[in-house]
């Protein structure tokens, strides 16, 4: 595609018709992408919620903006006011929405001293007696009189009629936002809005509201904890809940989702991404088959089998799968050893003759995947007898006793069977997130979010926040075991199966609870394991403080803890009972959760989210300790000149301002971390006795090796968590993922003392285990289930505050509802679904985009100008191009320079459309940006933003994958009279080496006299924006590709 034979033909080409008009307010770009969400609230303030979910910034029509920060138990809350006080130049629109001429400079302190303060201070007042001379600076005024319009009419020379006036009056009197008014003339819009069915009386509008398909509300009183709540409240409370039963019904019921859900077996795939590619869902009878016929005999997951694999072997059935390539039935065995395949090392008398009297020896993985044919019989589990595991450790065999072992679901889950053969069976796989979050502005009082997904949804839809269904709210200081307890009753019911009408049949219906996802507290919480600063506190294990970085030790296992809890229960005594609960590193009962089928310590997996960014937090403190003054001078002329990715929020200064760094900001830290260090660190730049401590550590005597090993450590955690939020698996990928921990844990202990038992790092040697066991990490990661909480909390300013959690569930039941019936979802008491609200999202533009409805997040588009030409598609999956912000002459001329062959390259442009010639003198547009809707392979929509200066992925078919940065965005019109986008480019050439400090491969730029490659393409070559990053690295005049660079969420 690069290559190509110019085709020489005669243009005339008198001169360039340019667009000059542009969109004037369009000042201010929003720009979208996978980790970004634009969402709205019901008073119309638009609502930005960021990819790291745990971000929210809401802003009213006056222009102020409101951020609120959270990371963890962690929310700060600025003005806008507060940012101009710290920030001389003032930008309103510092976060989000900023303007592409800002500097880093707007963000970062300048005030170093009190001294630098009272300096400027005195200049200050030194140019007060002048500055009184000067002529004042109005930023806001009413018109002058000959610039006012000349309207004839009652409210000339203002308004042109009653209808605007009165609009403008309600609109600055109710402080009504854009998208409140969009929603409005939507509405009045449409030919079938009659004035004459306006209700006038709101409060019909709450009555009719229970005419809808509403889950109910349930009322239960639960106790409320004296020590966390202030003295005046009363020690119960009334907490509301939905009925799980309800909310399975109405998942089922919906159309919309249930064509999107997967219920059968495992997954027997190359590339994981889903949770039933893990080995949870194939194994446990829960979700996965639990049986399958084989020659007549039925065969059922932990059985033990022979099965020919060259000659007849002893094996375990771990799991029936399901060959994604080809739908034949593949099984998973584990292999099981006699006496003579043991090691050398393991054979001995002793277990010589425990083999005579029928003892083998099971073996952990990797496991066999085989075909059915090779299955010979089954085997009574009675006629075995295993005591001990082998397994490899760092490549070395070692052997464990075998209660030292997760169970096999099969030997602690039994299901029924539906009440008849030919009925649809559907298996359920529940996700429970639960988190504490701050409800008010400047007063302490939290919420215990609880929320439930179904892992039968593609992860593509698990991503959506109307996926995530509420539970409820568990009040302030609230007994989440009592709260928990209608929730179990349910269960308990769904775990043996019950019988439900599904799309107006009946159906037997089984529900689980496959996974729980909190933070490190509530997770060890939902675990009965003490928190993470106690002796024993890691949930997976029972490595102590001292040694959370060593060797793992002896797992935590259900069935051994289940035996544990009972000792401590059994121990009359208080004071002993304390120190057995120290000893075990557990709480004095266990978790309410536990009373379901679940393996406590598997399926309750730490937080990649979390950790990661708390670990990244850790070494940027530990990092900028390391500088000298004149360190932290370059460090921060560094951060100012480094061209971050232009869809990034704009970040605090890391210096002054690490403790606002919120989550996300931490994982684009260390995306970037490294660059930034090796442009400007020496040894000059590190404190003298910091470095010497370093090379003491590390046993180097070369002091440039400080500066060296310190970029080494960011390189290794970017490393690392590039790979552990990748969304797709294979078998290398967990070989890589092992070989990435175990690289970060023994560096950073060694360079930085402080990481010496962080439990953030300690979950390192729990991470690939959690990855076989659910597909990927990111299924269990809580970033947007965060999300949730923002825009709860952005509800509660619109409740009475004194229910608050009744107040949120009756809005949310509210939109649930009304989301179903857009679905096409059916009503229980009615035959049939209601028409009329599922053609509504066509009907209705604006009305129906929210977090609760929408499928993506491109229906709010912008229309084009009424003087403006429309921009033809050249194919059938994009669709909406608009082009904004004309180039001024200079800027075109200056990418016309570079553009030798630019008649040429635009008619192989045309010809790639399907146009075989191009108008001679043809009219033509520069711009700077481009938007437009792309229709992925999976038919999900997605916003795309093209802007010059963006990387792009484009696929060549000789090359694959290629990367490449717009020079040029312009419009041209074709033979048929219509315009097509196009776009300039420059192509990134790979020299086939890698950088030896960062380990990342390098790239020269293509040059304007290189003209091998062609330059102009149509808008749709386009695959990815934004998809990596590169940076460009003076000192050796080549760019970089950040192999770190990555979408989180």
């Amino acid at each position: 595609m690069r290559n190509f034979e110019y085709c020489y033909i005669t243009f005339s080409y008198p001169g360039e018709e340019y667009n000059e008009y542009g969109d004037g307010d369009d000042d201010l770009e929003q720009r979208s992408d996978d980790d970004h969400i634009e969402q709205r609230s019901d008073n119309g303030d638009d609502l930005e919620q960021r990819s790291d979910d745990d971000h929210i910034e809401q802003r009213s029509d006056n222009g102020d903006d409101l951020e609120q920060r959270s990371d963890d138990d962690h929310i700060e809350q600025r003005s806008d006011n507060e940012q101009q006080s710290n920030n001389e130049e003032g930008d309103t629109n510092m976060i989000s929405t900023s303007s592409e001429n800002e500097t880093e400079s707007d963000y970062i302190m300048s005030l170093e001293s009190d001294e630098e303060y009272e300096t400027m201070s005195s200049d200050n007042e030194e140019r007060h007696d002048s500055d009184i001379s000067e002529e004042k600076l109005f930023v806001d005024e009413a018109l002058a009189k000959d610039k006012l319009p000349s309207y004839d009419g009652d409210f000339a020379p203002y308004f042109q009629n009653l209808t605007t006036a009165a609009l403008f009056c309600w609109i600055y009197k109710h402080n009504i936002s854009t998208n409140a008014y969009e929603d409005l003339v939507d509405i009045i819009m449409r030919p079938e809005f009659n004035r004459d069915h306006i209700v006038k009386n709101i409060r019909r509008f709450r009555a009719w509201r229970k005419r809808l398909p509403l889950p109910s509300i349930s009322a239960k009183s639960i106790s409320i904890s004296s020590k966390k709540t202030p003295s005046t409240l009363k020690d119960s409370k009334m907490a509301y809940q939905l009925s799980i039963s309800d909310i399975i019904w109405n998942v089922l019921n919906n159309p919309s989702l249930l064509k999107e859900m997967y219920f059968g077996a495992g997954v027997d795939s190359k590339t994981k991404s889903e949770y039933w590619h893990g080995t949870l869902w194939a194994e446990s009878p829960l979700f996965g088959q639990e049986q399958l016929m084989i020659s007549g005999e039925i065969y059922q997951c932990g059985d033990f089998v022979y099965y020919y694999d060259n000659e007849r072997k002893l094996g375990r059935l771990r799991a029936i799968l399901l060959n994604e390539e080809n739908q034949q039935y593949r099984l998973r065995i584990q292999k099981v050893l006699d006496y003579s395949d043991l090691p050398g090392t393991f054979k001995g008398e002793l277990r010589q003759n425990r083999s005579l009297s029928g003892e083998v020896w099971l073996q952990d993985e990797p496991f066999l995947t085989i075909t059915t044919s090779q299955i010979s019989e089954k085997v009574a589990a009675d006629t075995l007898r295993i005591t001990e595991i082998l397994y490899k450790h760092h490549t070395h065999w070692r052997i464990r006793d075998a209660t030292f072992s997760y169970q096999h679901p099969s030997e602690y889950i039994s299901i029924r069977q539906p009440p008849s053969p030919t009925i649809p069976v559907y298996k359920l796989f529940l996700d429970i997130y639960y988190d504490d979050f701050g409800t008010f502005r400047n007063v302490y009082h939290s919420l215990g979010g609880v929320y439930v997904q179904f892992g039968n949804m593609p992860a593509r839809q698990r991503k959506l926040l109307k996926n995530h269904f509420v539970l409820g709210f568990v009040p302030f200081g609230g007994n989440f075991n009592e709260f928990m307890l209608p929730f179990i009753s349910e269960m308990k019911e769904f775990e043996q199966g019950k019988l439900m009408e599904v799309n107006g049949q009946d159906a037997w219906v089984i529900a689980g609870l496959g996974v729980v996802t909190a933070d490190l507290p509530q997770g060890n919480d939902m675990c009965g394991v003490l928190r993470h600063n106690a002796n024993k506190g890691c949930r997976t294990c029972t490595a102590s403080r001292e040694s959370l970085t060593n060797v793992p030790a002896t797992s935590r296992y259900h069935h051994i803890t289940d035996d544990q809890f009972k000792e401590i229960f059994n121990e009359p005594a208080t004071t002993r009972q304390r120190r057995l609960c120290t000893e075990f590193g557990l709480r004095t009962r266990p978790s309410i959760l536990d009373r379901l089928l679940r393996e406590r310590h598997l399926q309750t997996p730490q937080d990649v989210y979390h950790a990661t960014a708390g670990k990244i937090g850790r070494l940027l403190k530990l990092t900028c300790e390391l500088f000298s003054q004149k360190g932290e001078d370059e460090f921060i002329k560094a951060w100012k000149n480094f061209e971050k990715p232009k869809k990034w929020s704009r970040l605090p200064n890391p210096i002054s301002h690490n403790a606002s760094f919120i989550m996300s900001d931490y994982l684009r830290l260390a995306m970037i971390m490294p660059f930034i260090l090796n442009s400007f660190l020496e040894t000059s730049s590190l404190k003298e006795n910091e470095s010497r401590s370093i090379l003491r550590r590390i046993q180097e005597s070369r002091i440039n090796m400080a500066k060296n090993v310190i970029i080494a450590c960011w390189v290794y955690v970017a490393k690392t968590m590039r790979i552990v939020f990748e969304s797709k698996f294979t078998l290398d990928s967990y070989d890589e993922l092992q070989k990435c921990l175990e690289e970060e844990m023994k560096i950073l202990p060694k360079v930085f003392p402080e990481f010496a038992n962080l439990p953030n790092l300690h979950i390192n040697i729990h991470l690939l285990v959690h990855a076989r066991t659910y597909g990927t990490l990111i299924n269990t990661q809580v970033g947007i289930k965060e999300m949730v909480h923002r825009i709860f909390k952005a509800m509660v300013l619109r409740t009475n505050c004194k229910n608050v959690e009744l107040d949120l569930l009756k809005r949310y039941t509210t939109l649930f509802a009304i989301r179903h019936l857009v679905d096409g979802g059916a009503d229980q008491r009615l035959s049939q679904p209601c028409r009329g609200f599922a053609t509504m999202s066509s009907n209705f533009r604006n009305l129906l985009t929210n977090w609760y409805i929408t499928e993506d997040k491109v229906s709010n588009e912008q229309e084009p100008e009424e003087n403006e030409e429309a921009i033809s598609s050249p194919m059938d999956f994009i669709t909406n191009i608009i082009l904004k912000r004309s180039l001024s002459r200079q800027d075109r001329e200056n990418i016309m320079k570079n553009l030798p062959n630019f008649k040429s390259e635009l008619l192989l442009s045309f010809m790639d459309i399907g146009q075989k010639s191009a108008l001679i003198y043809s009219q033509m547009g520069w711009y700077e940006l481009a938007t437009y809707t792309m229709e992925e392979s999976d038919g999900v929509f997605s916003k795309v933003h093209l802007h010059i200066g963006d990387v792009v992925t484009i696929h060549e078919e000789d090359s694959g994958e290629c990367y490449a940065i717009i020079k040029g965005i312009f419009k041209y019109k074709g033979n048929d009279d219509k315009y097509y986008a196009f776009i300039t480019i420059d192509w990134f050439d790979n020299i086939n080496r890698i950088h030896n400090v960062l380990k990342c491969p390098l790239f020269r730029i293509q040059t304007s006299q290189d003209i091998r490659w062609r330059r102009i393409f149509p808008i749709s070559i386009i695959d990815h924006v934004q998809k990596v990053h590169f940076v460009y690295d003076t000192k050796i005049d080549l760019w970089i590709k950040n192999n770190y660079y990555f979408t989180a969420i």
